[in-house]
């Protein structure tokens, strides 16, 4: 009998072994893991005065969910003894909350009276740490006193009962004991303490005890092996008799499981081989002592003396692919009496295999290295892309970006992103698969399931590379449960980007940086044109060639991206176009249309001192009269780099004069503190227009908005009270706020490049961190601004508090409610402006009348069939400047 306590939420758990310990992990629960952060992001897209297609996406908003306790304790028990003698019964207590729980465990004698004759003495309560039904180490519980046990969320242990019957107690007295567990958790709905119990029963008699154990060689397999024999798991069963006198005809019975299959041959009675043909033609008297029939392994003792004990082992093999699961074998043996008594549960796990692919099909989930050929070709191309146009992968005019859970459970999958050969600058950004909303979480994917992402990579405004093809990006795909696997990539693919208007590309007339048939266009596409070592201090040249390819006289500004203190000077080249010429130089002069060009050096020297690490190079050259411009990579390499991220590229929009803000987070994912000293972490804050303004500000009460509470970072560093640094998984929060000039041109680009450069640690080095903001000036402009509270589920109200951007906590089968404001900053009306949202992983769409889902000054729509997952949006056809229009709905997280 089993005893269940809340919360009933929680899907049951069944107990399975882990390792060597006591502890076992059970099925997963519906609700989500205590500390899971729902996030969400809406987007809204519109038209603007010159008619181009804008997207703007909110702020992040974050769910916390709160933990929640439940637990079981398996099963009450019954016994046969004698008196004065020694009792073992063996349970099960599971954790089914989402969340660890420290429980508290007694145990007692039942009170004397109808069912129970005796008291037990010397009660005490063990671990089973090996599973095998026998107490191990010191007790956990000794007499009246109390013992814990922390359990994660999922977790179970088994328990052994000890006890020693009345040396007084006559035949067929029984005697009763109770063990209880409380949980370290309240009942959520009641406040009450969450507690369960078992009673065990124990008859006494004169005679003869049978008591069976049953135990395993392992505890783990993984049932997807080819090879059988790693799949077998060694069974033992050892039978004693701890009674007063002989039994006779006593039968072991093991039934195995239906995922279970006997090896046959491998029984061994006392360590004797046995044979597994039932004998039916023996003459008289013949007792057949072992046989199995179907699944059943039958075990005949004609006669078991006092104190007499026998072991009986065989081989099992799980059946190849079977589901994650618990397989659990119980034997049972009859000492003569026609009653049956069983052993203790033995668990097997069959182990939860995570990993996934992603790739260009939604019908073959095949992975890196196993391409079944074109167009399955794990890649994704677009042929020629427009300069200043967005490349879109994922949607019908490509092909399918796709994710498949290839394991055998359901699990989360993480993206990454990696640029590849893009030119810097770029920005990859992720969406869900309407191509609308951002994305945040692929959800926990079933077995076999799948998610599909639509990914947008803007390049710079200035960048082309029509004559040097393939720039790729990568997507990189790891089950969240499994971060040791080697990601699953998908290659994005742009073939050219055209047409060019300025070139600048390496100076010497060797091939090493490209594919180009001679130096000039195109010779710049490899990520970086010369890779070269060099002691600070000392100096090196970068050999150069600017090519106007435009259709008018240019002249062209020289700058480079790096830190205050090293020494960048560039020159006109010498006749082998390797050194310097002449005094240094700031500009090109003037280069003739189509034709002209001028050979170039760049000598730079590391200030003495500087930080060990690799030093990406950023040579540009910029129009002062068009802004257009052409970069070129070089690396310059000192040493290693540690773990700090940055996070993320943004794009936005500013009406001239205004100011935009992006939010992002510099995490510390090192195992050592960060920037603890008095020069803290180095950064640049670097703007393309110089006429723009671009502050950086430290988010201190992580509301998503610089006011009075947040710090102004001024200098060239961020540094910490008291040289703390950045704890080991701690993040800061940062805001670049970014204002353009009120004459700006509508239409301009302007990339703000947020720089950190880590000094050494130890002698370890830390490679630059680099987000770049791209913020176009519009007339119409559109903000959007996301909040939450956490509402009561039936009218939607707010429990506590007002609408907030900082992180609401709720628990399962609890709502929160979100609004997305959207407002026309601008001054020029904007149309065909859709506000879009959808339900995010782990919740479902809570309909409320009058409530959720609700539009303000527009007209809602897109809300799927089913009416709980999806995507909610809100259009308006016409957005004066000032106007608002906005979206509200509930969501409950799943319980």
């Amino acid at each position: 009998m089993s005893n269940r306590l809340q919360l009933t939420q929680l899907a049951a758990s069944i107990a399975l072994v882990a390792g060597s310990a006591a502890f076992i992990s059970s099925a997963h629960a519906a609700a989500p893991a205590a500390g899971t952060n729902i996030s969400n992001v809406a987007s809204a897209t519109y038209t603007d005065s010159t008619g181009a297609s804008k997207t703007v996406n909110s702020n992040i908003v974050t769910t916390t969910v709160s933990p929640v306790g439940s637990i079981t304790l398996v099963a009450n028990r019954t016994a046969t003894a004698n008196a004065n003698a020694l009792v073992s019964l063996s349970h099960t207590l599971t954790n089914n909350g989402n969340s660890s729980d420290t429980i508290t465990l007694s145990v007692a004698n039942i009170a004397n009276g109808s069912g129970d004759d005796y008291d037990f003495s010397g009660l005490k309560v063990y671990l089973d740490t090996n599973n095998d039904g026998t107490p191990d180490g010191a007790p956990v519980v000794i007499g009246n006193a109390t013992g814990t046990i922390t359990l994660a969320a999922g977790q179970s242990v088994n328990l052994i009962v000890e006890g020693t019957t009345s040396a007084t107690a006559a035949a067929s007295n029984t005697g009763q004991w109770t063990l209880n567990a409380v949980s370290g958790r309240t009942d959520v709905v009641t406040g009450g303490a969450l507690t369960a119990s078992n009673t065990d029963t124990v008859t006494i008699i004169n005679g003869a005890v049978i008591s069976l154990t049953k135990s395993a060689s392992v505890s783990l397999i993984d049932a997807t092996k080819a090879t059988a024999a790693d799949r077998e798991v060694t069974y033992t069963l050892v039978y004693k008799n701890t009674g007063n006198s002989t039994a006779t005809n006593v039968l072991v019975t093991d039934k195995l499981d239906s995922r279970l299959e006997y090896v046959p041959g491998t029984a061994k009675l006392m360590n004797v081989s046995q044979t597994d043909a039932v004998d039916d033609t023996a003459g008289p008297g013949f007792v057949d002592n072992y046989k199995i029939v179907g699944d059943t392994l039958t075990l005949k003792i004609p006669s078991l003396a006092p104190n007499t004990t026998g072991t009986l082992t065989f081989k099992a093999r799980v059946v190849q692919n079977t589901d994650p699961a618990l397989i659990r074998n119980t034997a049972e043996v009859d000492p003569g009496t026609g009653t049956k008594t069983p052993s203790n549960d033995n668990y097997v796990e069959v182990a939860k295999i995570f990993k996934g692919t992603i790739n260009d099909s939604d019908t073959n989930n095949y992975a890196d290295g196993a391409n079944p050929g074109a167009p399955l070709d794990n890649q994704i191309t677009i042929a020629d892309l427009l300069q200043g146009q967005v490349a879109v992968f994922g949607t019908a005019a490509t092909e399918k970006i796709v994710i498949h859970n290839t394991g055998n459970f359901a699990d989360e999958f993480t993206v990454s992103t990696s640029n590849g050969t893009l030119p810097p600058n770029s920005v990859i950004t992720l969406y869900q698969a309407d191509g609308v909303t951002p994305f945040v979480s692929t959800g926990t994917l079933a077995k076999g399931g799948k998610y599909e992402l639509v990914a947008k990579i803007t390049l710079p405004a200035s960048y082309a590379n029509a004559a040097n093809p393939n720039l790729t990006a990568t997507l990189l795909v790891k089950p969240k449960s499994n971060p040791a696997q080697t990601a699953d990539t998908l290659d994005l693919i742009i073939t050219k980007v055209t047409p060019a208007t300025v070139d600048l590309h390496n100076g010497n007339a060797t091939n090493q940086d490209g594919s180009g048939a001679a130096v000039g266009s195109g010779k710049d596409a490899n990520k970086y044109a010369n890779e070269v070592s060099v002691l600070p201090g000392n100096s090196v040249t970068f050999p150069l060639q600017v090519d106007n390819l435009g259709s008018v006289s240019d002249n062209f500004n020289l700058s480079h991206n790096l830190p205050a203190g090293w020494d960048v000077k560039f020159y006109v080249a010498d006749a082998a176009g390797t050194g310097p010429t002449g005094s240094p130089i700031t500009n090109t002069g003037n280069l003739d249309a189509q034709t002209g060009t001028k050979k170039l050096v760049a000598v730079i020297t590391p200030p003495l001192g500087e930080t060990a690490g690799d030093q990406e190079v950023l040579l540009t050259v910029t129009s002062p009269a068009t802004g257009l411009s052409d970069t070129i990579a070089e690396k310059l390499t000192v040493q290693a780099d540690r773990k700090l991220v940055l996070n993320q590229d943004r794009i936005g929009q500013v009406a001239p004069g205004g100011t935009v803000v992006y939010k992002h987070t510099l995490t510390n994912n090192s195992n050592l503190v960060e920037g603890a000293t008095a020069a803290g972490i180095p950064f640049t804050l670097t703007s393309l227009n110089t006429d723009w303004a671009a502050s950086l500000y430290i988010d201190n009460n992580n509301d998503g908005l610089i006011d009075a509470n947040d710090t102004l970072v001024t200098g060239a560093a961020l540094t910490f009270p008291g040289n703390a640094g950045i704890a080991k998984g701690a993040t800061v929060n940062l805001l670049v706020k970014v204002q353009a000039p009120v004459n700006a041109t509508v239409g301009t680009q302007n990339p703000v490049v947020l720089t950190f450069n880590p000094v050494d640690y130890n002698g370890i080095s830390h490679a630059a961190l680099k987000n770049t903001d791209l913020t176009t000036v519009t007339e119409g402009q559109v903000r959007l601004v996301k909040d939450q509270y956490l509402a009561n589920c039936t009218t939607g109200a707010a429990v506590s508090g007002t609408y907030t951007q900082m992180t609401v906590s709720a628990k399962p089968g609890e709502c929160v409610k979100y609004r997305i404001v959207a407002t026309n900053e601008g001054n020029a009306t904007v149309t065909n402006v859709v506000i879009s949202d959808n339900t995010p992983s782990y919740t479902t769409l809570k309909a409320i009348s009058g409530v959720s889902p609700k539009a303000t000054n527009a007209t809602l729509g897109g809300i799927s069939a089913d009416g709980a997952t999806g995507t909610v949006s809100a259009a308006q056809a016409s957005f004066a400047p000032n106007a608002t229009a906005s979206l509200e709905f509930v969501i409950k997280v799943d319980e």
